[in-house]
This record gives C-alpha cells, structure tokens and sequence, in this order.
C-alpha cells in the first residue's frame, strides 16, 4: 500500500474524528492538526524532523521580535534599531535560504564548479555532497520566509501563538507540495477556532474527489506513455514524441493541480481555506496570463518578493521590467531543481514574458493611433492564435522541464523535428486517450459556452450529485493504475 493510500483510508480519518470530535478549541485543533503534520513528515524520514523544528523555532523567534520593535516613523529615524531589525531579518533569511542551499543546490554548484575547472585543465575543486531532500523544503521554506518579510515590512503582525504558527508551518496536506500560503489569509484561520459547516464540507469532499481524479487516473494513466520516450528518445518516431509531449503537459496538470485540488480539499474538511493554485491554465490566450493561472501560490510569491522589490525599489534594477521578468523565472528555474534543464526552462520563460512586454508595449501604441487595432485584438481569430501561440510554447518549453539533462532535452527535441527511430507511442490505450479528453473537457466547461451547463451540473440535487461521485468512486477503484502514490512536484 502506497503512502497516498494510507493517508486516505487510515491517516486521514482518524485526524478527522479527533479534529472534530475533541473540544472546539483553538488549542486543541491546532494540536491534533500539527501532531498528525509531524507524524506525516516523520514518515518519510524521522531523522529530517529536527530540520523543521529548528527551522519553525528561528522563524518564531525572528518575527516575533520584529514584532515587538516595529519600525519607528519616517520623521523619527532610529539607525541602531534598523541596523538590529536587518540583523534579525537576516538571520531568518540567511538560515532559510542555507538550509535550502545546502540541502537542494550545494552539490549542484559544486559539481558544475568542477566541471568548469575540469574543462581549464584543473581538478575537482569542491567535494560534491549529495544529502535527501527534506520533503517539501521548498514550499514551507518559501511560506515562512514571506511571513517574515511581511512582519519586518509591517505587512502583517507576528501571531502570538506559537502552536498556530507551527501548525501553519507543517499543515500536512500542503507539505509535499503547496499550495504556497500568504500569513495574512492563512495564520487568522489558524487563530481561531473552526466549526464543521457543510458547504465546507461538500465542497472540500468534491474537490478532494476531483483533486484524486486528475491525479489518481489522468496523471498516472499517462505516465507509461510519457516516461519512456522522455527515457530513451532515440528509440521512438517523431509522432511517439509529440505524443510524448503532449502527453507530459496533461500528466503534469493532472498531477499538480490534481495535488493542489487534494490539499485544498482536505484543507476545507478541516475548516481550513488554502489558496487557490490552479485556474484553468490552458485557456491562457498569453503568457503572463498562464502564468497568472499555473501555480498560482508560487508565482504570486516570486513576484511579491522578488520582481516587486527589485523593480520598484531604489536600486540600479528600478524600472528594468524586462531584466526583472527574466530574474524571476530564473529563480522559478532553480526554485524546481538544481539542475541546468530547468534554468534553461526558466530563461525560456523569463525571456517570453520580457518579450511579450515589449510587444504590448508597441501594440498600445498602435491602439493609441488607431481603435481598429483594439478591435483586431479583440478578435476571435486573434484571440485564437494568441491561445495556439501560447499553449505551443508552454508545452515545447516542456522539454527541458522534462528531460534527464540538457543532452537529452536535446535529443528529444530533435526526434520532434525528424524522424528517429522506429518504436511508435508507448503505453496508448484508451484510457490514455480518455485521460488526454478529461483534461480538455474540464478546461472547456470553463468558456462561456459551457460555463452554463457546469453550473447546472454543480445545482444538481444532492441525491444525483451522490450517485455521481459514487460512480465516480467505482470507476478509480477499478480503473485507477494500483500503487500510485508518487507526486512529480515532491522533487521540488
């Protein structure tokens, strides 16, 4: 039995019972809710808990004595406790973003240091250290820092409870994987008390359902397809490879926002409302809107605390939008792993969106001289091509993201050109097919057209709406491929 089929039939409703049927209290939900967190973290390495610990106490520590010495007012400057509130800023952030160096880039750099100097004649320069990933470094990593930097800026106050703010530290359902949490939404949830309300409860049951669906069936059905081309590129056709690709951009949306939709559906059963982190991404005529639509929580921090400072603060980069674009998708690159594949993915988008800037730029102006260019944009076969450009783009810029290296992102994308080998598409049954159609027909109950007719299914009464999701159900129990339990943005 894999871990996700035993947080479902056994972990989770036994947090569940004792969430709900102990005391309405504040303390002791947190307590249950944090408990069972540290448990689940335990199980992926005990050894790795101490790490968290450490970090959930630094992180306490720094913001409440932000807290406690706030800023004073612009006409009445304090140089000594400016300088001590950079110091415990610093402290927060240099112990973050080391552990986070250390653990998921320090053998990343140094092998790349020694391969550089290998190639000048030298030897290695640095020993290259290879430690396991604690699990979900980068998400809860990510989540305090941004509660740090909001105390220090007086965004937010620091919580006065250090229970809530473990809990919304390690909240198990968004360990692996985000959704990456704002304190000023999450920690208020965290403060106070919840009650077990039945739109809460439905809602967060019908998105669990779904979050398993996309991934349980779309994502893990799609994988036999996918992995082998990716594996061994040389062996397969040309049209084994767009397959291929096309089929990774359906996997990786089932599993991700198939995860995303879990997290925030079980968030909901616990009284809880995480972030949205998926909004019907393909629709996207454009990629800043993709990227305002795939992984929300995360986009939404890069550019909070990184573009935002960076191009409206006083420094050289102030104003230079398109070298900012660029700087935010490189640390977006690095922040999905440590290696050169995904720098290169996260150039390829810095670069579109500089690129897409400076061309809304010229079309304003020629909108400005001209109404008739604001009503070709508002064209349907505008709109159209806009949509094909960049749902083309988003999925060949797959490749890199996808590939074991940057010699195998090669090879692939050469297969996409010219014919290769002679093995067509692996693993195509129907329910590849099928998989493929469900991801194209949950983004299309989204256009207007049918917008309607979802609505309607979604009234349905609660006794049909029941024997769906019964047969729902029936359907992953039998066709559901066993023993997955594997979420691609565990890695990250």
């Amino acid at each position: 039995m894999s871990l996700s089929e035993v947080e479902l039939f056994f972990f989770f409703p036994v947090v569940f019972a004792l969430h709900w049927l102990g005391p309405r209290r504040t303390g002791w939900q947190n307590a249950v809710l944090l408990l069972a967190s540290w448990v689940f973290y335990a199980t992926w390495n005990v050894r790795l808990l101490p790490l968290l610990w450490a970090s959930t106490a630094v992180d306490w520590w720094a913001a409440r004595w932000l807290d406690a010495h706030p800023a004073p007012e612009d006409d009445k400057p304090d140089p000594a406790l400016a300088s001590k509130r950079r110091w415990v800023l610093g402290i927060s952030l240099v112990h973050n973003l080391g552990v986070l160096a250390l653990f998921k880039y320090a053998g990343f750099f140094a092998h790349s240091l020694n391969q550089l100097v290998g190639a000048l004649g030298g030897g290695d320069a640095l020993p290259v250290l290879r430690f396991a990933l604690p699990i979900g470094l980068s998400f809860y990593t990510f989540q305090r820092v941004g509660y740090v930097v909001d105390v220090f800026y007086g965004t937010t106050r620091a919580t006065r409870s250090p229970l809530a703010f473990a809990t919304f530290v390690a909240f198990f359902p968004q360990l692996i994987a985000g959704p990456i949490g704002r304190s000023t939404e999450l920690l208020p949830q965290y403060e106070v008390p919840r009650k077990l309300l039945p739109k809460m409860l439905a809602g967060g049951a019908a998105f669990f359902l779904l979050g398993l669906f996309l991934k349980a069936y779309v994502a893990e059905t799609l994988a036999p397809v996918v992995d082998p081309v990716f594996a061994e590129p040389d062996l397969f056709t040309r049209r084994a490879h767009w397959g291929a690709l096309f089929g990774y951009a359906a996997q990786v949306f089932g599993d991700f926002a198939g995860y995303s939709l879990l997290a925030i559906g079980t968030g909901r059963m616990f009284g809880l409302e995480l972030p949205q982190n998926f909004d019907y991404p393909f629709l996207s005529q454009s990629m800043p809107e993709l990227w305002r639509r795939w992984h929300i929580s995360l986009n939404r921090w890069l550019f909070d605390y990184i573009f935002g400072p960076l191009t409206t603060g006083t420094g050289w980069m102030r104003g230079r939008l398109d070298l900012g674009f660029v700087v935010v998708f490189l640390a977006s690159g690095l922040w999905h792993g440590a290696m050169w594949t995904f720098i290169l993915w996260g150039l390829l988008h810095g670069l579109a969106l500089a690129l897409h800037h400076r061309y809304d730029e010229y079309y304003k102006t020629l909108c400005r001289k001209d109404r008739v260019w604001v009503q070709r944009r508002r064209s349907r076969p505008y709109k159209l091509v806009a949509w094909a450009g960049t749902i083309l783009f988003f999925v060949l810029t797959l490749v890199p993201f996808r590939a074991p290296s940057l010699g195998g992102a090669g090879t692939f994308a050469l297969g996409l050109l010219r014919a290769g080998g002679d093995e067509g598409a692996p693993g195509v049954t129907p329910h590849a097919y099928l998989a493929v159609l469900l991801v194209i027909v949950y983004h299309a109950l989204e256009t207007a057209p049918l917008r309607r007719l979802r609505e309607r299914l979604l009234a349905a009464p609660a006794p049909l709406r029941g024997i769906a999701y019964a047969a729902a159900i029936v359907f992953l129990a039998v066709f559901a491929p066993v023993g997955a339990g594997t979420f691609i943005y565990a890695q990250f």
